[in-house]
């Protein structure tokens, strides 16, 4: 199963337009998800980037830009998701390739993010 497929499943309704429940359930991940592995902190600090500039009300982010830092952000708050983060060492290992693959598919917006924003955003949130 391709990337794309895996966030077209988080792509609803509700997922897309509810800000207040990502913010919520986002904050709630953040203090389950041990940083202990190199690619754990990098998948931190690449959720909040993509949370930050998905929230920043002064940042006109394009439609598919937005909808993919949406679905990448609820597949990462998901525990059950293609590979449950339960599991030890591995259990997030497809959530930071869903992230990395829409922070690289949409790097153009995310450097317009950083040309246009007006403050320095200390570990992106």
């Amino acid at each position: 199963m391709g990337l794309d497929s895996k966030l077209k499943r988080y792509k609803t309704y509700d997922n897309l337009n509810d800000l207040n429940k990502l913010r919520e359930e986002f904050r709630k991940k953040l203090n389950k998800v041990p940083p202990t592995m190199e690619y754990m902190r990098n998948l931190i600090l690449d959720a909040k980037l993509l949370f930050r500039i998905v929230t920043d009300p002064n940042f006109d982010l394009g439609e598919e830009a937005r909808e993919d830092f949406l679905a990448a952000l609820w597949y990462f708050i998901d525990s059950k998701d293609s590979i449950p983060d339960w599991i030890p060492v591995v259990g997030y290992w497809d959530d930071y390739r869903v992230i990395r693959y829409v922070k690289e598919k949409h790097r153009e917006e995310i450097e317009r993010y950083f040309s246009e924003t007006k403050f320095f955003i200390a570990n992106y949130f």
